[in-house]
């Protein structure tokens, strides 16, 4: 069974008032495939996780204009993409494809891509835990593929 896996650690500051506040945290992925299994992270705003959590209510997803959340150095091209996501449709049966890419955290060339097939139950369940790891209420967020 393929999974795509989140945690999102805060940075202090979002909780001691007394700090100056950072809105930047640690993203953790992990995914995993019948072939393929990869883990990274990158430093990212927690607005940017939420709001990738809410476009995936979107429905349908259309082809032209998939669901896509990337992080990384400069222009995010290259070895300075560290994280990307993207889910599209798959078929005309309404199943969807996650696609990763997850760069290794020291040797940015080091990094996998692939895909998995999930589907629209499964995304509006991951979207529910990605709201509710981004209130702290779940240690990750998991999407589930087929």
């Amino acid at each position: 069974m393929s999974k795509l896996t989140l945690r999102y650690r805060f940075d202090a500051s979002f909780f001691d008032t007394s700090l100056n506040r950072d809105d930047f945290g640690y993203l953790s992925v992990k995914v995993e495939t019948e072939r393929i299994s990869a883990q990274g992270g990158f430093w990212v705003q927690w607005q940017d996780v939420k709001e990738f959590g809410e476009a995936l209510s979107r429905f349908p997803i259309g082809e032209d204009q998939p669901v896509v959340a990337q992080w990384g150095f400069d222009m995010q091209e290259g070895d300075d993409l560290k994280l990307r996501l993207e889910v599209s449709p798959a078929d005309k049966r309404g199943n969807l494809f996650l696609r990763f890419e997850v760069a290794d955290d020291d040797e940015p060339e080091d990094r996998a891509r692939g895909r998995f097939l999930t589907h629209y139950p499964d995304l509006d369940a991951f979207r529910v835990e990605i709201a509710r790891l981004m209130r702290s209420e779940v240690a990750e967020a998991v999407l589930n593929g087929r």
